[in-house]
């Protein structure tokens, strides 16, 4: 299904839809936990709820500069201070979205004293941290985010394809003897102009990519063999991709491998579908890994679960696992000894929906269950 069945409404009047769809949500889990009032604070939670405006200064946290105020009857505040407060207004819109600015000086810590005004007991308000008296109920509000509304697929779809496109045009232009810390600002540097800022670098080069799975990159030098895996970010939405490169004539073995983990990867997506219980496609993967010839592979890394406003809102395995969501996005990232293939999809009704996807890169071409599936191939170049 192509991207450009989906172009997002921008104004205010769509935003506030969908707005409005996610503070009925937010209302419901209020009437269900007995809670008068919902505050965000959390940069995922942040853009979630004003449909794609930022609370973040510092990537280092997980805690946002302003934070967001739901109660039961649908009324909507912002709480920040007077270094954050005009740019809310102004850039993020918050005024403009239907959420009443409210700011205090920087040295003022009155967040207590704004949510009591307006709803009495802290005890009976609800929040994504720890604060206060109020409920810590984040498990309980990470749910409402998981099926996706049609601005938020829009959003998603623009991140994949900016992000594909140009991590493949630049990594067409790495040379041999490069270190991965210039690889890795190459790639910054190809995503910032389209607005993605980056949450992980993984490039790994040559035997550091057998090595370890994690590979942050070093001032290793590349030779011939190059993985890069990258998380980036655009209007709170996060998604994440790999690519491998090689130079010169790839082992058979390594190729091979590399084809296995797409196959790995596609049953997986294949049996990924709305109403579906997530361990279906986890054991469609471990099972695909055995029947490959690689069954230890499974134990040697995670294989990826949902995600959205986090790169993984957690890891699918026999001990965690829930019922996938109309328009729930996943991404699975099979590893085998030197390969690994991974790129995010929305499991939607009609079927996969690529948000990653091989745009310059050769592509694989799987059909698993009727459904036909371009996976990027390994880049060589002789």
């Amino acid at each position: 299904m192509s991207s450009k069945l989906y172009v997002e409404d921008t104004t205010i009047k769509g935003r506030k839809e969908e707005i409005d769809i996610k503070v009925n949500r937010i209302v419901k889990l209020l009437e269900a936990e007995n809670l008068d009032a919902l505050y965000l604070n959390r940069q995922a939670n942040f853009s979630w709820i004003t449909a794609g405006s930022v609370n973040v200064v510092t990537i280092c946290t997980e805690d946002g500069v302003a934070s967001i105020l739901v109660t039961k009857d649908g009324k909507r505040y912002a709480i920040t201070d007077q270094v954050e407060a005009q740019r809310m207004k102004e850039e993020q819109q918050l005024e403009d979205l239907g959420f009443e600015v409210i700011s205090q000086a920087w040295y003022e810590r009155r967040n207590e004293e704004f949510i009591r005004k307006i709803v009495g007991s802290l005890e009976k308000v609800g929040s994504d941290i720890y604060f206060s008296n109020t409920k810590m109920i984040q498990d309980k509000i990470n749910p409402l985010r998981y099926s996706l509304t049609y601005n938020e697929i829009c959003r998603y779809q623009y991140l994949g394809d900016s992000m594909s496109e140009a991590l493949e045009a630049y990594l067409k232009t790495v040379k041999p003897g490069m270190t991965e810390y210039e690889i890795t600002g190459g790639v910054a540097n190809a995503l910032w102009p389209r607005q993605i800022g980056q949450v992980l670098f993984l490039v790994a080069a040559d035997e550091r990519i057998l090595n370890h799975r994690h590979a942050i990159p070093t001032t290793n030098k590349l030779k011939k063999c190059l993985m890069v895996s990258c998380n980036g970010r655009y209007k709170g939405f996060i998604t994440t991709t790999t690519r491998m490169v090689y130079f010169g004539n790839p082992p058979p073995s390594l190729l091979k491998n590399y084809d296995d983990t797409a196959e790995v990867e596609c049953r997986m997506i294949a049996a990924t579908k709305p109403g579906v219980d997530e361990l279906v496609p986890h054991l469609a993967g471990k099972e695909a890994y055995k029947e490959l010839g690689h069954e230890e592979m499974y134990y040697k890394h995670h294989q990826g679960g949902p995600q959205g406003y986090y790169n993984r809102e957690y890891l699918v395995s026999e001990l965690k696992h829930g019922i996938t969501q109309v328009n729930e996005c996943y991404c699975y990232n099979p590893v085998i000894s030197g390969a690994k293939t991974e790129d995010a999809f929305i499991a939607m009704d009609s079927g996969p929906l690529f948000i990653t996807k091989p745009f310059s890169f050769p592509k694989i071409v799987k059909t698993i269950d009727h459904i036909t599936m371009e996976r990027p191939g390994m880049l060589v170049i002789d």
